[in-house]
């Protein structure tokens, strides 16, 4: 026992080696007596501290017989040997971290076998069938969507041919191929509420706009004031507008080509046409891609760089919350192509800001009296919706999303039916065929899209592009917040995030004979009530495409 004033303190023996024969035992024991011993009370413990030569010590330690090394020091047991740790020399303080290291592994590997028990036995989803290293672990579907570059929708197929109709693909979400089931999971609102599911959105940064919102009401919402620029009335007055870019791209860019031999991209210069279509249905003066002598490749990078990062962004969510804490300055160095995407998120913002401004100056809800044409920023800003809905961050992510997926969309399809035309004479030949009344005297003479309706060659060739250009490939999750769904002799329970796609249903053999080859004439020619049925390009239920009436215009032109 050691006694300090009118305290008697139980004492407990520590062996130190002073490996630094430079430092006296008095300047040690100066140490502990100053830093070591002092409590989180006003006492300060002073402990005695005794000298050991090596002959005397336990072990020796190959110092001079002469020299004191070792210090015995009574301690408190209430002491912390932590405390101790700065002053056992630095092997010891390796022996502390290498503990802490094992500590944490220990906790980190008690509960990834916890987890995976936990999914594999225990999850509500254990039951479906799959592979049981995808119901496991996240990192399954990782691999294949960043390691084999978007490759996870072809091992999903893969899956359904192995263990059935429903398949759990990852460890919270399941994957159904079933031509019969479309219809019941993409519903509309009337039938039952369906939210998107918020993991499947994360990573993309679009968050608040109406595409990635996961409440089904506030969906709605967000959603009714577009409605109406996508209706067959609002395509309708868009008809003189598409005619005017169309004319432009047609006569005064393709026409100025030929003799040239200058191979010109399609590719971009049809992306440079959906993006004037949509950007003037967005917004006043929109970029007139049209124009750029080669069709606004910084543009079409922009998609295409966007495009590529998706898979990594939705793996790693976090990435992109990282990307937004770095300097624009700094990120435009490290990556020179973030500034287009800053471009493209600034004239957003630019022409929100100047819709809310009109607004503002005109001190009126109605459109037509803020002068220009009815954009749908002008309509968005003068729309019922409360000002938290109003704000300049969600409309600007509500106008990206409604400038790319309109403009890429679009221009992939183009893409797809144009190099079918090319690659195959007999279409081309039986397409001009038909044209050949309806175009004659163009452009001086322009048909409407109601006589281009009524051409079937033409609207099957469109058909046929919209399937295997698929609209969106990519699988759309669905989730049923209260009510548990029933496939087959399977019940789904509620909150289960559940997926089909459009490329599973359009490459059905069963019902698209030889699914992918580009044969127009099969929507000519015994079209079954399954083909229609199963034709998804722009999804089905409450969350179907925007743009399902403004897309085929667009192609017929």
């Amino acid at each position: 026992m050691a006694s300090h004033g009118d305290v008697t303190i139980p004492s407990l023996p520590f062996l130190i080696c002073n490996k630094r024969p430079h430092i006296s035992v008095t300047t040690l024991s100066n140490i502990y007596k100053h830093l070591l011993f002092r409590l989180e009370s006003e006492n300060t413990l002073v402990l005695s501290v005794s000298e050991f030569y090596p002959a005397a010590s336990p072990s020796g330690c190959g110092h001079d017989p002469t020299t004191p090394c070792h210090l015995l020091i009574m301690a408190s047991p209430l002491s912390s040997k932590s405390l101790y740790a700065p002053f056992f020399g630095e092997s010891s303080q390796r022996d502390a971290y290498k503990d802490v290291i094992i500590i944490l592994s220990g906790f980190f590997a008690i509960y990834t076998l916890g987890l995976v028990v936990y999914r594999l036995l225990l999850s509500p989803l254990a039951r479906f069938p799959g592979p049981k290293l995808a119901a496991a672990t996240s990192w399954y579907e990782t691999y294949y969507d960043v390691v084999k570059k978007g490759r996870f929708l072809f091992e999903v197929e893969r899956m359904h041919e192995k263990y059935g109709p429903i398949v759990r693909i990852n460890p919270h979400e399941l994957s159904i191929r079933d031509p019969e089931y479309y219809d019941k999971l993409y519903v509309s609102g009337s039938v039952r509420p369906t939210e998107n599911y918020v993991a499947f959105a994360n990573g993309l940064d679009l968050e608040g706009s109406h595409l990635l919102t996961t409440g089904h009401d506030l969906h709605r919402r967000r959603r009714k004031p577009l409605e109406p620029f996508f209706s067959r009335l609002g395509v309708t007055r868009l008809e003189p507008m598409v005619a005017e870019v169309c004319e432009k791209l047609v006569v005064k860019r393709f026409e100025n080509f030929k003799g040239t031999g200058k191979i010109v991209r399609l590719d971009h210069a049809f992306l440079a046409f959906a993006g004037d279509v949509v950007g003037r249905i967005c917004m006043d003066n929109p970029r007139n891609l049209v124009d750029d002598p080669e069709f606004a490749p910084d543009y079409f990078n922009l998609f295409h760089t966007v495009i590529k990062s998706l898979p990594l962004f939705m793996a790693f969510p976090w990435l992109i919350r990282l990307v937004q804490l770095i300097p624009e300055h700094l990120l435009m160095k490290l990556d020179p192509r973030s500034q287009e995407f800053n471009k493209f998120r600034l004239m957003s913002e630019r022409h929100i800001d100047e819709a809310k401004q009109e607004k503002a100056a005109s001190g009126s809800k109605d459109t037509s009296m803020m002068g220009g044409p009815v954009t749908i920023f002008r309509h968005l800003v003068n729309s019922d919706l409360p000002p938290s809905e109003l704000t300049r961050e969600r409309l600007s992510k509500e106008s990206q999303v409604l400038l790319g997926a309109g403009t890429v969309s679009t221009a992939r399809t183009l893409d797809f039916i144009s190099y079918y035309i090319m690659a195959n004479p007999e279409i081309r030949r039986r397409l001009t065929q038909e044209l050949k009344h309806d175009m004659e005297g163009y452009p001086e003479r322009k048909p409407t899209w109601a006589q281009l309706e009524k051409l079937p060659y033409l609207q099957a060739l469109i058909k046929e592009g919209l399937r295997l250009s698929y609209g969106v490939m990519h699988r759309l999750p669905r989730v049923s917040p209260h009510q548990p769904l029933q496939f087959k002799e399977w019940v789904i329970p509620a909150g289960v995030p559940v997926s089909m796609s459009a490329y599973l249903q359009h490459t059905n053999p069963e019902i698209y004979p030889r699914p992918l080859e580009f044969i127009p004439e099969r929507w000519l020619e015994n079209v079954t009530p399954e083909m229609t049925k199963n034709y998804v390009p722009f999804a089905k239920g409450s969350r179907n495409c925007l743009g399902i009436k403004q897309v085929s215009p667009f192609h017929r032109w």
